[in-house]
């Protein structure tokens, strides 16, 4: 559409073009946004995605990275729709409003952020398991830029809900199918997933599709009542309210507690904001019913909460728990008092988007050891955002909610014709809940989503709609708008290859990487092809190929494959690790997955300069201190080994590993009494059932102390044959011929299999042979 186009003959074409060209455009970008929520149906290789991301197949991390390369690729195709005809169109550009400045404020904040982070590509790109970075934040902003830009009728949003109502629909009956045991739940054995993957990315989910169905319910699905809708406003109300009552169990049976509670406390907000800013008498017979239901409910479970039926109910039961001295409460509070010196560090503009596992690694508390070793979410909307994008960050993405507060409550009422009282109360409730759950977790593509619809629709609200269709008209237009149409179409043809293709290819030849390795991993020249087709997408999957390829070398290197072998992988795997390295020198994992390769090798020097290099930008991070020492004893540096383990083992005494490998290596080394001592001191005995303990022992020629962990490891196990077999070759070492006959006859009584074997090692010992 347009007015002039540029043929190969240099001559200019005149064209004549109307709004009619420009709505056609407009309805195409429409049906592409209703079919956007579609998206949280898809898991990478199943049913929908092959209908929805056809010919894709398997990804990686499917639950992520299908979800959002549908979204990413279809928002692009859109948004060069839609800038076509916006660049010739006014009508179809967004209208102004605080919260579209507070969005483009946020976008420019991570911008910043990005450009002056400590890791610039990852803070653009993220990886495969969160998929969000500065490149996820822009396609929500195009998202919410078109959405603003063409959604300008009632009937346009409705449209929207009623898609967003049919998939949470079938999203919520997949979770009643896990519920009976028909699918299988992914995350845990209990708490529901559905077809996000993750429990408390299907609560607030399916918490933004209650609230929408509570607004149609109250409204009838209309902004403002109309005459002679009745029958039809009836029909929304009590479908709404039908699927109300369907999806709100969902909530309770993800077992996420930070959404159960925001949700009890959204009601009996809404209740109250309900009964007040409403005259009519039934409307405050339901606000206070809402409220006392929501206060009994409370006040029940303080009751009955020590009642069996509450202790048996898993979901109940972690409510039972929940207290300040709870390992998961006491962890995250650690977390977010590491996040305030990360904060301290980086206070304007952070540390960039997706660098929260820097301050994790940079300020780790030695007590966290018994939680997962890797953060890279703080689990709390306010650190995240002040970590990824410093104060400045924070209040743009504050400034979001204060612009939406301040168009729901004091925008001109009397101006806008899709003002509705019932829309400030219910989706200040609904922001509440959001914010509330989020002070636990983080978002993801799926609450994102909802969360930006949201923010969209309340911008038409405030901006109020068009009721009739623009008169035809002839647009004007000039090359430099096709120049400018062109320029667009060449962008987003660039992003969909190097932002989509380029990484979902790279995605799905790392599964066929993973696949190669796990059904024929001895071939390791087919593995290492495999490899080479993931690295020459030249994506941002190259650092998860790298992590998976150095598992695989170091799997290799203890294997019993031929040392040509061996060579060639490793080889392979340290070059690539030493680019990921490159790529990011402040990230203590590349370090750690680095040095174990150079060990490995036999390259002891630089292992020990790389797990040194680790231990700089994570030094109290007791797992690396574990590698450090293993590496230093084999580097010939035994004093340094002890020194490393005994300040891992003091940083927190409480830690069974760190007490087990110090006293390992006073074994080791020749110190069995400092090794019980520490031992003693954790464990109150002083061998515990270890292994690599009963090695160490047994290295030295201690054949008492191998003895006395094999029954330890027998009264742990009493019906393993095995340990009985092995606990007589101890006592034949021992010279103690009587005791290790008794074991292999208890070991022919476990396992009759073994008879004929045990008999012959019963005779061979009579005898006077070891077997």
């Amino acid at each position: 559409m347009g007015y002039y186009r540029y043929t190969i003959a240099s001559r200019w074409v005149k064209i004549n073009m109307t709004s009619k060209s420009s709505a056609k455009i407009i309805n195409i970008v429409k049906w592409g946004l209703i079919l956007l929520p579609a998206l949280a149906l898809i898991v990478a290789g199943n049913f929908y995605a092959n209908i929805l991301l056809p010919g894709v197949g398997d990804l990686f991390f499917p639950f992520i990275t299908g979800k959002n390369f549908f979204f990413r690729i279809l928002v692009e195709i859109l948004f060069a729709l839609w800038a076509w005809a916006a660049i010739f169109d006014k009508n179809a550009r967004p209208a102004s409003s605080p919260l579209l400045i507070a969005v483009f404020a946020t976008l420019g904040a991570l911008t910043l952020a990005t450009i002056f982070g400590e890791n610039p590509y990852r803070s653009f790109w993220s990886n495969y398991e969160r998929m969000e970075g500065l490149v996820g934040m822009l396609h929500l902003l195009a998202y919410f830029v078109i959405l603003t830009g063409v959604f300008k009728k009632m009937d346009d949003w409705k449209k929207l809900f009623y898609s967003m109502l049919s998939v949470s629909f079938l999203v919520s009956t997949y979770a009643y199918f896990q519920l009976a045991g028909i699918i299988r739940i992914y995350q845990s054995g209990n708490r529901l997933d559905a077809t996000l993957g993750n429990s408390t990315y299907l609560a607030i989910y399916i918490v933004f599709h209650l609230f929408i169905l509570l607004y149609l319910f109250l409204t009838d699905g209309s902004a403002k009542h109309v005459s002679g809708q009745k029958k039809y406003r009836t029909w929304v109300s009590y479908l709404s309210a039908i699927l109300f009552l369907y999806e709100l169990p969902i909530v309770f049976f993800t077992a996420t507690r930070g959404a159960i509670m925001g949700l009890l406390g959204g009601f009996f907000l809404f209740g109250l904001l309900y009964g007040i800013l409403n005259k009519r008498k039934s409307a405050r017979i339901v606000a206070v019913s809402l409220i006392v239901l929501t206060v009994l409910l409370v006040g029940s479970f303080l009751l009955l909460k020590d009642a069996n039926f509450v202790r048996n109910n898993y979901v109940l039961q972690r409510f039972v728990g929940l207290s300040f001295k709870e390992q998961t409460v006491t962890s995250r509070l650690t977390i977010w008092k590491m996040s305030i010196e990360g904060f301290k560090e980086n206070p304007i503009l952070g540390w960039g988007p997706e660098n929260y596992n820097l301050v994790f690694n940079k300020y780790y508390k030695p007590q966290l050891w018994n939680q997962e070793p890797w953060f890279d979410r703080s689990h709390n909307v306010i650190f995240d955002w002040l970590i990824s994008g410093g104060i400045l960050g924070l209040l743009a993405y504050l400034s979001i909610f204060a612009a939406a507060l301040y168009m729901l409550w004091f925008g001109k009422k009397d101006q806008k014709e899709g003002w509705n009282p019932t829309i400030p109360i219910t989706f200040t409730s609904l922001f509440a809940v959001y914010v509330f759950h989020n002070l636990f977790v983080f978002d993801n593509l799926t609450s994102y989503f909802m969360f930006f619809s949201v923010l969209a629709f309340l911008h038409f609200v405030y901006a109020g709609q068009r009721t009739d269709a623009p008169a035809a008209h002839k647009i004007n237009s000039s090359p430099v708008q096709y120049l400018g149409v062109a320029g667009v179409f060449v962008l987003v043809f660039a992003s969909l290859y190097i932002v989509n293709i380029k990484p979902l290819l790279a995605s799905r030849d790392l599964i066929s990487a993973l696949k190669e390795m796990s059904t024929n991993g001895g071939d390791t020249d087919a593995v290492i092809a495999k490899f080479d087709k993931v690295f020459a997408h030249n994506s941002f999957g190259s650092g998860e190929g790298r992590e998976q390829l150095s598992m695989y070398a170091n799997q290799v290197a203890q294997s019993d494959l031929s040392n040509d072998k061996k060579s060639k992988v490793l080889a392979y795997s340290i070059k690539e690790l030493e680019k990921q390295v490159a790529e990011g020198p402040k990230d203590a994992r590349n370090y750690m997955f680095l040095a174990a390769l150079y060990e490995n090798t036999g390259r002891k020097d630089e292992a020990v300069n790389t797990v040194e290099a680790a231990l700089e930008v994570a030094p109290n991070k007791q797992q690396l201190m574990f590698v450090a020492g293993d590496i230093y004893l084999n580097a010939g540096q035994p004093q340094k080994a002890i020194e490393i383990l005994k300040k891992a083992y003091e940083l927190d005494p409480t830690y069974d590993v760190a007490a087990t490998s110090l006293a390992i290596y006073y074994v080791a080394t020749g110190n069995s009494k400092e090794g019980e001592a520490v031992l003693e001191k954790t464990f109150g005995k002083p061998i515990v059932a270890d292994t690599r303990l009963l090695n160490a022992y047994g290295r030295i020629g201690n054949y008492q102390r191998v003895r006395d962990i094999w029954l330890l490891f027998i009264e742990q196990e009493p019906n393993n044959s095995q340990y009985r077999v092995n606990l007589a070759a101890t006592y034949l070492n021992l010279g103690d011929r009587l005791n290790a006959i008794k074991s292999i006859e208890e070991a022919i009584k476990l396992n009759p299999s073994f008879k004929e074997q045990g008999e012959q090692y019963i005779k061979d010992i009579r005898a006077g042979k070891n077997p």
